[in-house]
């Protein structure tokens, strides 16, 4: 074995001149006010007051898990949301991206506050440079389907199933429960002791047409309160330095 090691290194040669975008690019956000973690909203400036903490004006929540253990009314707003957003994502993705190409990526997300009166939407996603306008009226159309018509039962089943997997997996860690017991003895938060139990059956017990209701509830005044923002970027134009450092090679 040699006593002497001889490390070297070669660097690639380094330009002055930054590098140019040659490429288009375009970015969207549409977003609207929203429940928060608890189903309530109050957004004076919009003229919005949603109430349905607790499951008040809605006529499917169970008073009971199939268990015949009690039913957590508290979090049923938060729990159908969050099958809900999978089932918005999957159905942009596949419509906007997947059959008409007309973006590169798209998601959409419910960002719940639980203190604070209100929450907020958003769909982003990256349009193609010349299919901006054409893929936002595409997002809206889809999303406005979404929430009047609804989804198919396999739509629902795609976005419930794994959702579940997941919670039983996670209900197995110490910060799972750590978490769970955000908000427990808070005088501004309506979560009980029982919204930490049978977590995983809450989401297991949710059905099509209950996950329906919160979104045409929660979500059906989102077009008509939507805000977009499209931001652009590139091409840019190549200085002569640099025209002149790519000749020399």
């Amino acid at each position: 074995m040699p006593s002497t090691w001889v490390l070297c290194c070669i660097s690639p040669a380094v330009s002055d001149e930054a590098a140019v975008d040659d490429t288009e690019r375009s970015y969207t956000i549409m977003g609207f006010p929203a429940v928060n973690r608890w189903g309530y909203l109050r957004d004076v400036d919009a003229g919005l007051s949603l109430d349905f903490r607790d499951g008040a004006a809605l006529s499917l929540v169970p008073p009971t898990l199939p268990n015949g253990r009690p039913y957590c009314k508290s979090m049923h707003i938060s729990r159908s949301l969050s099958v809900a957003c999978d089932v918005i994502s999957n159905r942009l993705f596949e419509e906007i991206r997947e059959r008409r190409g007309l973006v590169y990526g798209i998601s959409f997300r419910w960002r719940p506050y639980r203190l604070i009166p209100g929450g907020y939407c958003t769909i982003d996603f990256m349009p193609k440079a010349d299919m901006i306008e054409e893929s936002i009226a595409a997002v809206r159309e889809c999303f406005h389907r979404l929430v009047t018509e609804g989804f198919s039962m396999d739509e629902f089943e795609a976005a419930k199933s794994p959702l579940v997997t997941k919670v039983k997996e996670t209900e197995k860690q110490n910060v799972f429960w750590v978490q769970l017991m955000e908000d427990l003895g808070n005088p501004l938060s309506p979560k009980s002791i029982g919204c930490i139990q049978d977590v995983s059956d809450h989401y297991d017990a949710l059905t099509k047409e209950q996950v329906e209701e919160v979104v045409r509830c929660c979500l059906g005044h989102g077009m008509e309160h939507m805000v977009i923002a499209t931001g652009t970027s590139g091409p840019q134009e190549q200085t002569q330095a640099g025209k002149e450092a790519i000749e020399r090679g």
